[in-house]
Parts: structure tokens; sequence; C-alpha cells
């Protein structure tokens, strides 16, 4: 009777979990992966990052009722603040688009889930890829020999609109821009010249995530 009830006891187990298991891998099979592109041209007009490789996004498109509803999230990740920093910035992630990953989770306000994100699931929903190190503002490079370092973040703004525009972001009715840390600063900076690219036609508004800060 004693093995009997063990071996009950240790297929319960085995059962709970194979569902558990089961359970995860939905969970992964249902993540959004949404790959990389990069801005075509950027380069030629300087628009390009710390290190010199070209802006980037990934845009996961909007269907049915949230066809014009667009919806652009600012990457955060703090600051450079001198060409020491930005030289160092420029050699990872932070800086650089050959070092980023190709793929990025959408998950939250970027997810196509009606449960998890029900206002904007069906939008079409952008995330700008932050390695200019000053929050897509500045328009300048600082060359020490043969290096340079390019702080170009206006520039990598005004090249993804340019490109977004022409996949539909130029008949949106509906744009939402939010960012967070130095993605936050970014959605102060580019609201307003937002509205104006887009003509007044669609309604814009601007939400900061989290806080920005300022030395003082």
């Amino acid at each position: 009777m004693a093995r009997r009830r063990l071996w009950t006891w240790a297929a319960a187990v085995v059962v709970v979990a194979a569902a558990a298991a089961a359970a995860a891998a939905a969970g992964q099979e249902k993540r959004l992966l949404v790959g990389m592109t990069l801005v075509p041209g950027a380069a030629s007009t300087g628009a390009v990052c710390l290190d010199g490789s070209p802006p980037a996004y990934h845009l996961h498109r909007g269907s049915g009722a949230g066809a014009r509803g667009w919806l652009l999230q600012f990457e955060g990740g703090g600051w450079c603040n001198d060409a020491p920093s930005c030289a160092a910035r420029a050699g990872t992630r932070r800086g650089s688009t050959r070092l980023m990953s190709k793929l990025e989770v959408f998950s939250g306000v970027l997810s196509n889930d009606p449960a998890r994100n029900p206002d904007f699931y069906n939008w079409n929903r952008v995330k700008l890829r932050y390695c200019d190190g000053g929050s897509f503002a500045g328009d300048s490079e600082f060359r020490n020999g043969s290096s340079v370092i390019y702080m170009r973040g206006q520039r990598i703004w005004d090249a993804i609109i340019a490109d977004l525009l022409t996949k539909g972001l130029a008949k949106a009715e509906k744009v939402l821009l939010s960012g967070c840390s130095a993605g936050g600063l970014a959605t102060f900076f580019h609201c307003d010249n937002l509205g104006e690219l887009l003509g007044g036609v669609a309604t814009v508004k601007c939400m900061s995530d989290a806080g920005f800060f300022l030395d003082g």
C-alpha cells in the first residue's frame, strides 16, 4: 500500500512538472519578437550612432481599428557626458547598433496581447533604438587622431521619422510618443516637432514613463 502511494505521488509530481513545463513553453511561444530595421541611407546624411553605425528601430505593424494608430517608444539608457565617456559608450550596445540584439521582445505597451495591452495592442508599435548617448538630441562630433565619436541624436531622430513616414506614419490619426530615463527626456525634446512633421492632422500625445535628471 505504501509503495502504491509512493508511485501515485511520483506520478502526480511528474504530471504537475509536465504541466508547468508546457505552460512555460506556451508563455515563451507567445512572446512577440520583432526584428531590427536599419535606417536605409541614414549614414549618407550623417545620421549615425556614436561609433558610426546606422540607426535602427523595431516596428510591429498595426491592424484593424488600430492601423492608423502609432506608438513610438524611445529606448532609455542614460547618457555619456564627455568625449571619454562617449568613446567608451561607443564600444557597447548603448553606442552601436552592431552590438545590439537584432530581435527585441515587445511587451507592456508594445505587446500585441489585447488582454495585457488593451489600448495599443493593434497599433503600429515602434521601439527607437538609442545609440547617440544624448537623448536623441545634439549634432556634433569629436575627432581624436584617426578616431571619431559622433553625437548625432537629432539627425538620428530625423532619419527614423523620415523612414517611418514612408511606412504609414504620414497617415496616422493618433500618435503616442513615450520613453523613460534618457528616452523620457527625448519625449520632451521631440513632442512638438513630431506634431509639426505630421502637419497637425494627427492627434499627438507625449508621455514620459519615468523621470529625467538635471545636474544642478
